[in-house]
């Protein structure tokens, strides 16, 4: 869960006007080095020493950045921070999130208008369409945009089909 502590700490970073390039070297970084984490949020290591090591790892554009979350021992939110302030950048540049669960791969023809109806239907500018093999839907798809779930998969056509029986 996304605490509103890493949500400012995002608010923050996006409006320091850093360059995705080093925001997304640094979250590389981190994603990787999970003992790197533990080390800048360990209270038992010096300061001088961890500033030293930010100093060498990292990005001077985002040094002083990844200092103050070390500093107030908020390094574990980093994960969190990178996924709210990614969202950000989709919001700002109008880009909608969605998520295609399905049991068979559709073309790029059939995702390219599974696009263009989302664009139309959400009136933004491009999607982000993120892809997930299930074989257990047997068939279709759930497309998934926020907290909308439209099913039109087999499976789900099965549930709601034993649904409606059993109601009788």
């Amino acid at each position: 869960m996304i605490t509103q502590r890493a949500v400012n700490y995002a608010k923050v970073l996006y409006s320091l006007g850093i360059k995705e390039k080093s925001i997304q070297r640094t979250k590389n970084i981190l994603q990787e080095n999970g003992v790197l984490i533990k080390v800048l949020n360990n209270p038992v290591i010096g300061k001088q020493e961890k500033e030293a090591v930010i100093d060498a790892v990292f990005d001077k554009e985002i040094c002083n950045y990844i200092k103050v979350l070390s500093k107030n021992q908020d390094m574990e939110a980093a994960a969190d921070i990178f996924t709210v302030y990614g969202k950000m950048l989709l919001q700002d540049r109008n880009i909608l999130t969605a998520k295609l669960t399905y049991a068979g791969k559709p073309d790029e023809q059939e995702l390219e208008q599974i696009k263009a109806m989302l664009c139309r239907k959400f009136n933004k500018a491009a999607v982000s369409l993120e892809l997930i093999e299930d074989t257990s839907l047997i068939g279709g798809y759930i497309l998934t945009v926020g907290d909308t779930e439209y099913d039109k998969s087999i499976k789900g056509t099965l549930q709601e089909l034993q649904k409606t029986l059993a109601g009788r």
